[in-house]
């Protein structure tokens, strides 16, 4: 089996890649099978990564990105077979996770590699970080921070011991309830407007402001 293959379907562009082969070495494939193949891509500038039936891990995924960013090219998604075909997180780019990790509070840190489906519920007692979407009918409970690397659609509720400095991070951020600390927010009465930019939910003033998401900075 070729290291790299690229083909299209309905669905747009996807490399699939041989995992069998040493990572360094599959990089240099990827370089040499973009180049070769520049003129198909056209104006697509997103891949599906098909992985097969490896996962890749989150240094494998932040190196990948550089790559394809190298490229000028963004990963759709990553799919793996390894069980069923399925949609995995896309990954963080280093200036978010240079930016999760100037945030996070001291204490543990819950790590959720996963989308989480109505009726699944994460209670920690620091921080979490769901690397996915929080669908509705979900919950996440925190003591500290909760940073959702996806759709924010359930209930969160970040402080929860009374911490009034956790805030709550998504990059879609439509939560059915949104409460911090003691305090609670709801979903927009309009919800077809939808956020096309991460935001962070925060108490100020005493009351939870939603605001666009830049480093966060205490007053």
């Amino acid at each position: 089996m070729e290291p790299v293959k690229l083909k299209g379907n309905r669905e747009g562009l996807i490399l699939k890649l041989d995992l069998k082969t040493s990572f360094p070495i599959l990089c240099e494939n990827i370089m040499a099978k973009i180049k070769s193949a520049d003129a198909f891509l056209g104006d697509n500038r997103e891949i599906i990564i098909n992985t097969g039936n490896h996962v890749l891990d989150s240094d494998q995924i932040e190196e990948l990105t550089r790559v394809l960013q190298s490229l000028d090219l963004g990963i759709k998604k990553i799919i793996s077979e390894a069980k069923e075909e399925r949609e995995v997180e896309k990954p963080i780019n280093s200036q978010q996770k240079i930016e999760l990790e100037q945030s996070l509070s001291e204490g543990s840190t819950l790590m959720v590699r996963k989308n989480l489906r109505s009726g699944q519920s994460v209670f920690h007692e620091g921080t979490v970080i769901v690397m996915g979407d929080i669908n509705p009918g979900a919950e996440v409970v925190a003591g500290g921070h909760i940073f959702v690397l996806g759709h924010l659609r359930g209930v969160a509720h970040a402080g929860a011991r009374g911490d009034k400095d956790a805030v709550v991070y998504a990059n879609k951020l439509q939560p059915t309830q949104l409460r911090i600390a003691n305090l609670i927010t709801r979903a927009p009465d309009d919800e077809s407007v939808a956020p096309n930019e991460p935001e962070l939910a925060r108490i100020k003033d005493g009351m939870v402001i939603i605001e666009k998401y830049s480093l966060y900075k205490e007053e």
